[in-house]
This record gives structure tokens, sequence and C-alpha cells, in this order.
């Protein structure tokens, strides 16, 4: 598609919780920051998750945008067909939620690496009763690849899972964390003595919980999150997490998107990034 608006299109949600959550407003300041240095504009497009969503190819036509990021690609089955199969003709780039032979434009981070390096910093300290805050795994592949990982883990080192030591949430926000970990206090007849958690704010609501119910962080139960988001280093106590690059990664999908645009990159484009593991204090 030649260039003819100036401007790119950031499709999501239409949900307010997108601009309440610090993962999605720091791959959003990251996309902000890198098109300051182009001539392109933003333009904001939030779907209903309806049936009659329209089709990229019209909202890349009706909205005049040149090209699409698409922050929740997952939001609709469309999409999902959309950003694997029309990479050829559509200037698409989707964000996480990678698959093994996708072919869509893609920028990730790895779900099963950032995974792997929580759960072998919590075996090599010696823990071997460990838990997990799940996030909901309907549309979200990572929480899919993280929870298999896990399990993939424990089997290997021969460790059983106490069921009631796993918890799957209903959403990704503070407050399932929060309920999650209170009923897990409440029914398990003893604690995971370390407890993996989907994402940053899940773990913070772990905290909370915990410290309500009179229970020492990381001394009687070592908690870890996933993100790296801001909130996690003011905590009590600062959180240990998987940090995703995620100002960067937003960063990365502008200049996939304007190279698609301009011709310069070849579909499908496909960027990986490395989680690191941030060690403070809860574990």
């Amino acid at each position: 598609m030649s260039e003819k608006t100036g401007t790119i299109g950031l499709l999501t949600a239409f949900s307010p919780e997108i601009f309440k959550s610090e993962y999605f407003m720091r791959i959003i300041s990251g996309v902000i920051d890198a098109l300051r240095t182009t001539p392109y504009e933003l333009k904001f497009i939030m779907v209903r998750d309806e049936e009659s969503v329209e089709t990229s190819e019209n909202i890349l036509q009706k909205r005049a945008v040149d090209g699409l990021l698409l922050l929740t690609w997952r939001i609709h089955p469309r999409y999902i067909e959309e950003a694997q199969q029309g990479y050829k003709t559509l200037p698409i780039v989707v964000i996480n939620d990678y698959l093994p032979g996708i072919r869509a434009n893609i920028v990730y981070s790895d779900a099963s690496r950032g995974a792997q390096l929580a759960m072998h910093y919590l075996l090599n300290r010696g823990y071997r009763r460990i838990g997990m805050l799940q996030g909901p795994d309907e549309a979200s592949l990572d929480a899919r690849a993280r929870e298999q990982t896990f399990r993939e883990i424990l089997r290997d080192e021969k460790i059983e899972l106490d069921p009631a030591h796993f918890k799957k949430c209903d959403y990704f926000f503070e407050e399932d964390g929060y309920l999650k970990t209170l009923e897990m206090i409440q029914t398990a007849a003893t604690l995971p003595r370390a407890l993996l958690c989907f994402n940053d704010d899940l773990a913070l609501g772990a905290l909370r919980a915990f410290q309500e119910e009179k229970i020492s962080v990381p001394q009687e139960v070592a908690v870890i999150g996933f993100d790296g988001i801001e909130r996690g280093k003011y905590a009590h106590p600062a959180m240990t997490t998987v940090r995703q690059p995620l100002e960067q990664m937003g960063r990365e999908m502008v200049r996939v998107v304007t190279g698609l645009i301009r011709g310069e990159l070849e579909a499908p484009v496909q960027v990986k990034f490395d989680p690191q593991l941030v060690i403070r204090q809860s574990a």
C-alpha cells in the first residue's frame, strides 16, 4: 500500500482498562516516542468485541491510516486471521502472543524464556513448593506458554504441584491477584513456599493479601511477578520480576510498520526480545 495519509493507526479493545494498565501504557509510550522522530501522526482506533467488527483493510481505508499497530490483536478471530494471512498486502504489526510458525509481522518477548528465568531462579534458591497465579488465557497465548513452561519444569524436577497452589484469575488486575491469593490463604491446607504470578499487577495483589493476613514475604512466601512495571519497585517488599522491554518493543513496532509502508522491509518481519530477571526483595 502506498503512503497516502501520514497516519498510523493503533487498534485496541474498546475498554478503559487499556489506559489503566501500565503494561499497555508503556507500549503506547514507546510507540509515541518513536513516532516523534517520524512524519507520521498517531490515530487511536478502539473496537468492540463484536461479530460485525471491521476488517483491517476497511479500517485502513475508512480511517485514513497507512498502517496498523494491533495492541490487542487477539480480541477478535478476524484480526487473528488477518494478522496471520494478510501480511503480504496490509502493513499490520502485532505485539506479543507469539505462536511458532505464525506468518504475521510481530514484535514479541519470549514468554517461555521468561517463565524459565523465574522458575530456575526459585529452584536455585531452594524453593520446591511453588504455586502460580495464572492470568486468563482464553485470548492470551503468552499466558498459556508461561503455564506450560511452569508445569514442564515442575515435571522435569519431579515436583508435584498442589492444585490448591494454582489459581486462575479472571482478569489481569491487582484486585484479581488479591482475591485469588486470599482464597488460597483461606482454603489451602498449606501455602506454597514461592508464588509465580502471571504479571506484576497480580503479584502486587498477592503482596497486599499476604500483608493483610500477616504472612511475611519472602520469609514465609516468596513472590515473583512478570513485566517489570514501575510500581513493583516501590512495593513492600520491592518486587522481584521478569522484565519485558515494553517501551523498546513499542518503538520497534513503529520501526517495522513504517518500514513496511515504505517498502524498506519484506514481510513477515518478526522481532524477538529476551526478558530479563530483576532481583529485588520479594523473592
